[in-house]
């Protein structure tokens, strides 16, 4: 099935009201016996336990291993104020969070967190569990429901033992896109107030959005692979490179200390399909429960921000468009439609206003560009830039939000 049916399928059914989103939830995947027996069972409310795990000679300084509902997960914390929200960084597919926060021996300045601690944030890169030697073992039925659970209890933990405000802002890079549902959901769930999620140059969680560049294979432990992507992020992290004018990671390193396997639910916007019994199983109304795909109601309001380059091409031309569904629905659903359905008694002039918010909101106020490709932020350029437009999308989101909530007080009541 080609993407752009997908996409129709999924705005067709959100389109047909409630009766299919309670379908959506009847149908989410439940786990069987023996892994609710293993530790792993979710919690029916609240935010996955967290057990910090003995440090190891694969961590680098400052991370931490921890263990989230028995799941292994690597993270980096800096604090700033705690009066400033705590912004969370996901990596894409394959990745570690460690592009967002560098190596040993790597300069500072050239990533991501030195330039948000710059502004006063505190920072948290928390990576999923892939076949990276820093693992102790793989998880290949890892998923994306999994996946945003577990950033929401890590973060949680950080907030909790920093002392922060609770206010937390998601970054998620590329396939980390999926995660934009899952991770609103599993924040309300754990007492935080996820304000913002940031795209950068990342993917709606929408199964099978995109084309697979070539086969992504099952490995002999479960994980899933897929070589040829590597030789494309090689291509853009030496762009990076060139247009920092040096080498910001060298590629050995990168590909030992930065890359790895991951569990085949992570490609859901390629492949949407599950582990099982060792085996991947092509399953896209599981995808599309696990991805949250449907659930426009329960969506966390979003920006983007993508490169310039034609070598991200399907970024550079798509992220405005993907993603203003998911932004125009919130609006919509959580602020303006409320007080609507008590009352359209409305001023002519606030209802043109009103309209033209509206209309603000998808044609590029919410939008952002950043010299560079698909690892734009990767690199003290990028990353610099990349910071300065998180703070004015988050200037202009809660403008917008304030503008239209000051016209809907306008309303009489019938």
């Amino acid at each position: 099935m080609k993407w752009t049916n997908v996409l129709a399928l999924v705005l067709l059914l959100a389109s047909a009201g409630p009766e299919v989103a309670t379908a959506a939830r009847a149908s989410e995947r439940v786990r069987p016996q023996a892994e609710l027996d293993s530790g792993r069972s979710v919690l029916a409310t609240g935010s996955w336990p967290v057990e910090r795990l003995a440090a190891s000679a694969a961590l680098f300084p400052g991370e931490e291993m921890l263990a989230t509902n028995g799941i292994e997960s690597l993270n980096y914390f800096r604090r700033g104020d705690p009066d400033r929200p705590l912004v969370i960084f996901v990596p894409g597919g394959f990745h570690l969070a460690r592009v967002a926060y560098g190596v040993p021996g790597a300069n500072d300045s050239d990533f991501l967190a030195h330039w948000l601690g710059k502004r006063g944030y505190s920072f948290l890169g928390t990576s999923y569990p892939t076949g990276n030697a820093v693992y102790s073992r793989v998880y290949p039925d890892f998923s994306i429901r999994d996946w945003g659970r577990q950033v929401a209890a890590v973060a949680r933990h950080y907030v909790d033992r920093n002392g922060l405000s609770g206010e937390v802002i998601v970054l998620g890079w590329s396939a980390g896109g999926q995660i934009a549902q899952s991770v609103y959901e599993a924040c309300q769930q754990a007492g935080l107030r996820m304000s913002l999620y940031v795209s950068l140059a990342s993917t709606p969680p929408v199964p099978l959005l995109l084309s697979a560049p070539g086969a992504i294979s099952r490995e002999e432990n479960g994980l899933s692979s897929a070589p040829q992507f590597y030789s494309l992020f090689r291509r853009y992290v030496r762009a990076q490179d060139a247009m920092n004018g040096h080498t910001i990671i060298p590629w050995d390193r990168f590909e030992r200390d930065v890359l790895g396997d991951i569990p085949v639910a992570l490609n859901a916007i390629m492949i949407a399909s599950r582990y099982s019994n060792g085996t991947f199983v092509q399953d896209l109304e599981w995808a599309i429960n696990d991805t949250g795909a449907l659930k426009y109601r329960d969506f966390p309001f979003a920006v983007t921000i993508s490169g310039d380059r034609v070598l991200d091409n399907d970024h550079a031309l798509t992220d405005r468009g993907n993603w203003g569904f998911y932004q125009i629905q919130h609006l919509y659903r959580s602020l303006v439609l409320p007080v609507l359905s008590q009352s359209e008694s409305i001023d002519p002039r606030d209802w043109q206003a009103l309209m033209d918010m509206m209309d603000s909101a998808t044609s590029g106020l919410l939008n952002a560009r950043v010299p560079g490709n698909h690892f734009f932020w990767y690199g003290e350029v990028g990353a610099r830039s990349t910071v300065q437009q998180i703070d004015r999308l988050r200037d202009r989101a809660a403008n917008l939000r304030g503008e239209i909530r000051a016209r809907l007080r306008t309303i009489r009541a019938q």
